[in-house]
């Protein structure tokens, strides 16, 4: 008896607190507000890949060095920890790469013969900007037109580009767009190229359209926010969300399959967000979160409206030292009030980071009809992360009995509310024990040592930890 007597005050001291889990703000509470301008009537620019990396700095912005009125637009190429991203502003939201598909604009009622302004250019290694045009009539594209103007410019220069070939129609809108660097001889762009432009107009034409804002005098202050701790798909916010919508607390993640573009043909995009980004230098997934866990479960709250019969997708991607080993994934189906999900995992191998990826649509769905997908995720979280020599017992405070105890081995677990449990059981210096892989009430140590046990049981998003004790 002065044995089990000692051993129980040995296990009360083993009761320590659980570090929090791994996965930051998954509740998605935070939120990080950001004000940025954009030019008016340009309001497709590269400024929100800024809005997604702590390292990234706004591309497109205001100068005053200008070559007529107050103010002109310098756009940049800049690097982040992600790799290369050009400076660009566009007047449509070019959602895929074929540019006779833009669509948008500004209103025109004349012919243009040319495009026109003042250019400054400051190339780190041998770079051109770029000066698109889409005219189209209806739903007819009369011509695309993709100029380059480059050479290191020190001071603000003339370019005045014809429209070759020559427009044989006249258009009713047109698509306007400057990017700092040729994305034709290299997509990622070269890093420290900067043009600064101002006074831009159409030749051969009476009046300029009334959206041109060519002096570029007039900004548009944008507020937007962004999810805190989380990386969007390429650094693009589109399909990203933040709603009321919540199990638990003010918001959730919500997040809707758009429309995209792969290697220039529409498809549809999922919105996607993840604690890792993707590297375009390694073509590669980096990031993550610290975890060393080899058996754990994901747990989380999602709802969720396909299009068709689409499916999200909640994975893990575990490493160690850089390299990827394991991954694991959840599907999800229609739901239309939130449901609890689980993804459990037993890893060969301990990892020391883990990568959480959430999407509103599985790759494979790229036809456009499966656009209009919406997932929304909420109280996202490991069930628990141990700290070494010790378990906690977060809630104790329903009605769960386990009999008999002592025993000898054999225990059951008793809960009114529910016939099978979910449990884990560990020892008094934390090492887990007995795992479980199904669902069950039923225990048995009898192949185990005498001594005090501790019963981690999972019931819903819940956790519960009673003491046994097993003696002969």
């Amino acid at each position: 008896m002065k044995k089990q007597l000692l051993l129980l005050s040995l296990a009360s001291l083993a009761f320590l607190a659980y570090g929090q889990d791994s996965i930051p703000n998954g509740d998605f509470e935070t939120w990080n507000s950001t004000m940025y301008e954009n030019p008016l009537n340009y309001p497709y620019t590269s400024n929100e890949t800024a809005l997604y990396d702590v390292s990234s700095s706004f591309n497109v912005i205001k100068t005053t060095d200008a070559y007529h009125g107050q103010s002109a637009v310098q756009v940049s190429t800049l690097t982040a920890s992600f790799g290369t991203y050009m400076g660009y502003f566009l007047n449509t939201p070019a959602k895929n790469g074929n540019m006779s598909l833009w669509t948008g604009g500004m209103g025109i009622n004349e012919r243009p013969t040319g495009i026109r302004g003042y250019y400054k250019y400051n190339v780190a290694t041998a770079d051109s900007a770029m000066i698109i045009l889409v005219f189209r009539k209806g739903t007819n594209t009369l011509g695309t037109y993709q100029n380059k103007v480059g050479g290191i410019k020190t001071a603000y220069t003339l370019f005045n580009l014809p429209l070759v070939p020559a427009l044989t129609e006249t258009p009713d809108s047109v698509v306007f767009g400057v990017v700092a660097s040729d994305y034709m001889k290299n997509e990622n762009g070269v890093p420290g190229s900067i043009l600064k432009i101002d006074s831009v107009s159409f030749t051969g034409v009476t009046n300029q359209p009334v959206a041109m804002n060519g002096d570029f005098e007039f900004w548009q202050q944008i507020t937007t926010s962004a999810l805190d701790g989380w990386n969007e798909y390429n650094k693009n916010s589109q399909g990203i969300n933040r709603t009321t919508d919540a199990k638990q607390g003010q918001y959730a993640l919500e997040l809707t399959t758009y429309l995209g573009e792969e290697n220039g043909t529409p498809r549809a995009q999922p919105g996607y967000s993840s604690t890792g980004y993707w590297d375009k230098n390694c073509n590669c997934q980096k990031g993550g979160v610290p975890f060393n866990h080899t058996v754990d479960t994901l747990a989380f709250w999602y709802k969720y409206a396909p299009t068709l019969n689409d499916s999200a997708i909640i994975s893990l991607e575990f490493r160690k030292a850089g390299i990827s080993f394991a991954f694991e994934r959840i599907i999800l189906k229609a739901a239309t009030n939130y449901q609890y999900a689980e993804l459990p995992f037993s890893l060969w191998q301990t990892p020391d980071s883990v990568i959480v990826n959430i999407q509103s649509s599985v790759w494979e769905n790229q036809q456009i009809s499966f656009v209009g997908s919406v997932l929304k995720v909420d109280n996202l979280k490991f069930k628990w992360k141990m700290k070494t020599g010790g378990i906690s017992n977060i809630a104790d405070n329903i009605n769960i009995n386990i009999a008999p105890n002592p025993s000898k081995g054999k225990f059951h677990i008793y809960y009114s509310g529910f016939d099978a449990l979910s449990f884990d059981i560990f020892n008094v210096t934390g090492a887990k024990v007995y795992p479980t892989t199904t669902m069950s009430n039923e225990i048995d140590l009898a192949n185990s040592p005498n001594g005090i046990f501790f019963v981690r049981i999972y019931i819903g998003d819940k956790m519960y930890t009673k003491k046994i004790l097993k003696i002969e």
